[in-house]
């Protein structure tokens, strides 16, 4: 069988993509990055079954991985495209806006073609929405906290009456923060008027990171930090053997927001029970790479190789 091709989707510098792109090199396949980037020439060219990134026929590849899709809003960097903006105005935005449609369309109709996407573009919505997540997972079954969205202040104070509170962006991107007395002031909470802010109760006990790839734990470590979010400062990370009970609810709650590859957030109780903080469609594994019995990224390199093979045999007995 002729050498395997995998595609990353993300950008060309991205540490993650590099990363993943030199062990699906090392494992014997042909991987190479899709840049979708707002500060790149726009590179793809589709219509039916034909799909060309630059040069690039890529009707040979068939499985993908997906690390990151820009999206014309904040939540790409527009420093790149600061002036640009500056004098074109609208005209900048509905260019990313055109891009990321197309980047879009191309990804939403990968089924029709037979391509594997992992992770489906869908999820990452729950990047972004992350209360709707937690809706998700909550009416699963899967323990999650207590959360409230609002701009009212009296919610807010209502709300963290009887419990220590966290509050964090609706769309994330942010460290969390415990409300205090001093947010409570009236000069603070009037700051809400603005923007909604996601307030959750807060979790005591330790934070665990597992990793999940097809139905499976492929990892899981125990993070110990300083603070209320451990990204905030020095922290430290070590493997960490997790209860058959708590695999099984990270597999659950996978399957529920439709995840082939996720690195889920737990606060593990002193009772031993635990609360899923979320799901990530996107996760970071290079740091955690440092210390896994076996490495993440091996796996997830791995299956996507696997994949692929298994693509290309389909598409054989389909010819014969």
């Amino acid at each position: 069988m002729a050498e395997v091709s995998v595609g990353i989707i993300g950008s060309q510098f991205e540490r993650h993509c590099l990363y993943l792109q030199k062990e699906l090199v090392r494992q014997g396949a042909q991987a190479f990055i899709l840049d979708n980037s707002p500060d790149v020439p726009y590179p793809l060219s589709f219509g039916g079954e034909d799909s060309h990134y630059e040069n690039r026929d890529l009707s040979e590849t068939n499985v993908y991985f997906l690390r990151a899709l820009f999206v014309p809003t904040p939540a790409f960097d527009t420093s790149q495209i600061k002036e640009q903006i500056k004098e074109n105005g609208f005209l900048a935005y509905a260019a990313e806006r055109e891009r990321y449609a197309a980047w879009l369309s191309w990804l939403k109709s990968s089924s029709y073609f037979g391509r594997l996407i992992v992770n489906p573009v869908d999820t990452l919505l729950i990047h972004f929405a992350k209360p709707y997540h937690l809706e998700c997972l909550r009416r699963a079954g899967i323990p999650v906290p207590k959360t409230l969205v609002t701009s009212n202040p009296e919610k807010v104070l209502e709300f963290s009456h009887n419990c220590d509170v966290i509050y964090k962006p609706v769309a994330g991107g942010a460290l969390c923060r415990l409300l205090t007395e001093e947010d409570k002031k009236p000069e603070r909470l009037e700051a809400l008027s603005t923007a909604p802010v996601q307030f959750q109760e807060y979790i005591k006990g330790q934070d665990v990171r597992v990793f999940v790839l097809d139905g499976k734990v492929i990892a899981s470590f125990i993070i110990e930090g300083e603070g209320i979010d451990y990204r905030e400062g020095a922290h430290q990370v070590k493997p960490f053997e997790i209860t058959p009970e708590i695999a099984q609810l990270c597999i659950e709650a996978c399957e529920t927001l439709g995840l082939i590859f996720s690195g889920i957030d737990l606060k593990l109780r002193p009772d031993g029970s635990v609360i899923c903080i979320e799901c990530n469609p996107s996760p970071m594994f290079e740091g955690f790479d440092r210390v896994a019995p076996v490495s993440i990224v091996s796996q997830l390199a791995s299956y996507l190789i696997q994949q692929a093979i298994l693509k290309e045999e389909n598409k054989l007995k389909v010819r014969n």
